[in-house]
């Protein structure tokens, strides 16, 4: 399966998902998948890379070991970023009426099938 057939199937599984991205901890894009242009994408990869730093260095000055998986809730909508590797991310981007459960069950099931391609 492809980068954007996986991003496909990912946001498609997700009620009020509106897009999915994999993100180098670098702040560049990967592959994007955005049937419609709700959020961004160029502008959160950017700001994905320094929230990775920061999350991690949080995680490591506390103690708690990596972080595999963080999120961001606004009015907006919501970010779910699950952790592929050290050097890169899946995102989902969801609705704020959008099943954020189901959004991070399907990341959690989709990052064993990326891992073997980085």
């Amino acid at each position: 399966m492809s980068f954007l057939e996986l991003l496909k199937d990912t946001v498609d599984k997700v009620d009020g998902a509106v897009s999915a991205m994999i993100i180098g901890t670098d702040g560049i894009s990967v592959q994007e998948y955005a049937p419609e242009k709700f959020v961004d994408l160029t502008g959160l990869s950017a700001e994905a890379s320094q929230m990775i730093k920061d999350i991690n260095l949080a995680a490591d000055n506390l103690g708690l070991g990596e972080a595999r998986e963080f999120s961001i809730i606004s009015d907006r909508c919501g970010i779910i970023m699950r952790k592929i590797n050290a050097d890169y991310y899946l995102a989902l981007v969801i609705r704020p009426e959008g099943n954020y459960g189901k959004g991070r069950y399907i990341l959690k099931t989709a990052v064993p099938k990326l891992e073997d391609e980085f």
